[in-house]
């Protein structure tokens, strides 16, 4: 198989291909108008193809572009930085970091030919290519059928991310024409495994499989109106399957505590029903995005999560990727964590006047108040909590209870930094001859800005 600049072009989609014509934009490639349609766009290239850049800005963009098959896969924990991986793929490839070489595999195997470090996002995206070769019988005439064999070159696109600790494996993905035995047809898990196996045996980097399907569980309980899930096939302990479905439009939880209560006479909240899907193992969830405006379907297979993204209006986009990435990271580092999980609930049932303080939080679960921190963000940004941010000082502050706090809100207005002011009083005897007691606050502000401290 040839990697020429032809066969590249003519599997690009159209926004792919505008992509392209844009990059060519300083080398003689009119800037295309959004009307142009594959077959202009493809023309408006047609003189440029002996062009290098050509060549190398095509190869780059079939290595970042966001498709829509996503295997998700964790590292061990501090095996590998930035800086690592990328020293490790220039010892082994030292001709293309950067840059793209030709290759010619055979079916069956998978030739890396791109590798792009990204530093600012620390991430490194590493492109292999490998042939899919289907047969069939396809129909050439109303009358005769032809048994003809098809090879096509297929991208598959191996991100590794060692900040968040996670290798992605990503593919368009292929479509069998009409008369093709699908029984020969090569599975996606299966071109995953081939991805893993050639990070294992070329770069030394393991794989492990993403616990994806709690913190899926984590993320629905704690932000119901940013997703849902909508489909659900559940498997029981003693076998089986069981699929329900509520519709894009509608939520799965609500929809069974209805179905059970309305038509079954049994009566259950969707907590309770929430709690069951929690424990109760599952092949694939359906999410809808609501804020994203997307939908993902997680399969959960053995060795690692599939997502498989199905775009709406807005079309693939890298950023929306991300998000769901870094949503499914942060839950799933959360729930591996016994302290900090239960620390999550508590956090969760809290009444409405309670004040978590991460220090005390920290102590009696056995975490660290930068995970308390991060729990709580998440709590700030769903409107559950409101921050207050003491003054940072090493002295007590020691306030007359009749007017000590007039004084001391007037000192703190003047600062033009603050407010609002709460103050807290805890009463305690001083071991000084004061025969009166003095009243020593805690001062909670809530800061005009962005806080610093």
């Amino acid at each position: 198989m040839s990697s020429g600049i032809k066969e590249i072009l003519e599997s690009f989609s159209v926004n792919q291909l505008r992509d392209l014509a844009f990059a060519m934009g300083a080398h003689g490639v009119d800037i295309p108008k959004r009307s142009l349609g594959r077959n202009e766009l493809l023309r408006s290239l047609e003189n440029k193809k002996a062009d290098v850049t050509l060549a190398l800005f095509a190869h780059r963009i079939e290595a970042i572009t966001p498709y829509k098959h996503l295997f998700v896969y964790s590292l061990d924990a501090g095996q590998l930085t930035f800086l690592k991986a990328k020293t490790r793929i220039e010892k082994v490839f030292p001709e293309f970091v950067g840059s793209y070489r030709d290759v010619n595999p055979q079916v069956g195997d998978m030739e890396a030919q791109v590798c792009l470090p990204d530093e600012q996002h620390d991430r490194i995206y590493l492109k292999l290519v490998h042939q899919v070769e289907m047969s069939g019988w396809v129909t050439v005439s109303r009358t005769r059928k032809e048994l003809k064999e098809f090879r096509r070159r297929h991208p598959v696109v191996v991100t590794l991310r060692p900040k968040d600790g996670i290798v992605t494996i990503g593919f368009p993905g292929f479509t069998y024409v009409q008369g093709v035995q699908h029984e020969d047809r090569m599975a996606y898990s299966g071109i995953a495994t081939q991805g893993t196996e050639f990070l294992k045996n070329s770069l030394n980097i393991n794989c492990k499989p993403f616990n994806a399907k709690p913190a899926i569980d984590a993320l629905l309980e704690e932000e119901p109106n940013e997703v849902t899930d909508v489909k659900r096939n559940v498997r029981p302990k003693k076998g089986g399957r069981f699929g329900f479905d509520a519709g894009e439009e509608g939520e799965l939880t609500t929809s069974l505590t209805d179905f059970l209560s309305s038509e079954g006479d049994i009566p259950v909240s969707e907590a309770q029903i929430r709690d069951l899907l929690r424990r109760s193992g599952a092949s694939d969830i359906v999410l809808v995005w609501k804020r994203l405006q997307i939908l993902t379907r997680v399969a959960l297979l053995q060795d690692g999560p599939e997502f498989l993204f199905i775009w709406r209006d807005s079309g693939p986009s890298s950023t929306v990727v991300d998000s769901v990435l870094q949503k499914l990271i942060s839950y799933e580092k959360l729930v591996a964590k016994p302290g900090a999980n239960a620390m999550r609930k508590e956090i969760l049932a809290s009444p409405l006047d309670q004040i978590a303080r991460p220090a005390l939080l920290a102590q009696r679960y056995g975490v660290s108040r930068g995970e308390v921190v991060e729990i709580l963000n998440l709590a700030v940004s769903r409107g559950d909590f409101e921050p207050r941010f003491r003054v940072n000082t090493e002295h007590y502050w020691l306030i007359s209870p009749i007017h000590g706090e007039a004084v001391l809100r007037n000192f703190l207005v003047q600062s033009r930094t603050i407010t609002e002011m709460l103050l807290i009083p805890r009463f305690l005897l001083t071991s000084k001859s004061h025969s009166n007691e003095l009243n020593r606050c805690r001062l909670l502000i809530t800061l005009q800005a962005h806080p610093t401290i």
